[in-house]
């Protein structure tokens, strides 16, 4: 009997041992402040977790991401005095603009189309600051709109830092994608110099408050953009889909920022990188507020796998960045359809 041959004495044996229950899945941690100061092998090390973490996940923590505790508690405080404010207000901050991801979002405003009701949610978006005389701007495009801000001391400063904050550290991490693709590590960020990347405020009333309209406050969905960088408070939430259909649990994480994959970030690597389902239960009783920044390439953009090194035949078309994110909002915001 050779070494690698079992007697059935010992598959009986084998038989009676208590059965380990199998770890849960738990969506990793990369640690990112190397990649910005570090040695090249540090920097091709960490571009090589975060490859692996969206290629099996779809989601990773970013730990030593630069952005300060005082900045992003900043932004949360701006967010509660923002909600707390009568709707009229609120209301009175909707995007001047049809077709614009700026402005405030009501209640029950997105339904996911897989989902039977609608996310259970309130928001408030802002962007990029075209100038007036921006050719997308005068031509009218889709996430080219002004920002309108709400009569809040302080509030539009709060807001626009953290903005810029991001997008500074999603162009390091599309940076450390690429190179951990075999591409230049200024593929997807040079694409990005007049994004249509957005900020969004996000207010998740507790479960209970929502049950006579829709039983999540987000529901199932993957983002449409290259990528998600997301902020939470202290309240749990959100969970992800795994490769074998499991939900994940993403509890927020002192100090660290959740990363998400999008779909066009999917297209653009042949199906490498996934952007993986998601959604947001608000169970706790509590508010719930969440930040995330969506990352989009410039409208014009052209998305195609063929940039990347292929190890099989293109899986996906090439396709015009904004177009692509515009129709996937006409199909899913009750104020895209409205005349």
């Amino acid at each position: 009997m050779n070494s690698t041959e079992t007697t059935s004495t010992e598959m009986s044996s084998m038989a009676t041992l208590p059965t380990q229950a199998a770890a849960p899945l738990t969506v990793p941690t990369v640690a990112f402040g190397r990649f910005r100061d570090g040695s090249a092998a540090e920097r091709q090390a960490i571009a090589a977790r975060i490859v692996a973490a969206g290629e099996t996940y779809g989601f990773f923590y970013l730990s030593d991401n630069g952005v300060a505790r005082t900045q992003v508690d900043a932004a949360f405080d701006a967010a509660r005095a923002f909600f707390a404010l009568p709707l009229a207000d609120r209301m009175a901050c909707r995007a001047g603009e049809k077709r614009q991801n700026r402005g405030y979002q009501p209640m029950f405003d997105t339904q996911q189309r897989a989902e039977a009701t609608p996310d259970g949610k309130e928001s408030f978006d802002m962007g990029f600051p075209f100038s007036a005389d921006d050719p997308g701007v005068v031509a009218g495009l889709p996430f080219h709109g002004r920002n309108t801000w709400p009569d809040l001391p302080g509030f539009r400063d709060t807001i626009e830092g953290l903005y810029t904050r991001l997008l500074a550290t999603g162009h390091d991490v599309l940076r450390a994608m690429a190179l951990g693709l075999g591409a230049d590590p200024e593929l997807f960020a040079r694409q990005c110099q007049r994004p249509s990347t957005n900020m969004r405020l996000v207010h998740y009333p507790p479960q209970d408050q929502i049950a006579g309209r829709t039983d999540k406050g987000a529901g199932a969905h993957t983002d449409r953009g290259l990528i998600t960088l997301l902020l939470n408070d202290n309240e749990a939430g959100l969970e992800v889909q795994s490769l074998d259909g499991t939900w994940i649990a993403v509890p927020p994480q002192q100090d660290a920022l959740i990363v998400n994959v999008g779909q066009l970030m999917t297209r653009w690597t042949n199906g490498r990188l996934r952007s993986a389902v998601h959604r947001v239960i608000n169970a706790s009783g509590r508010e719930r507020y969440s930040i995330p920044q969506f990352h989009h390439p410039d409208y014009h953009a052209v998305v195609d796998p063929r940039d990347l090194p292929l190890t099989k035949e293109p899986a996906f078309d090439a396709v015009v960045a904004g177009d692509f994110v515009a129709k996937g909002f006409g199909a899913d915001r009750a104020s895209w359809k409205t005349p």
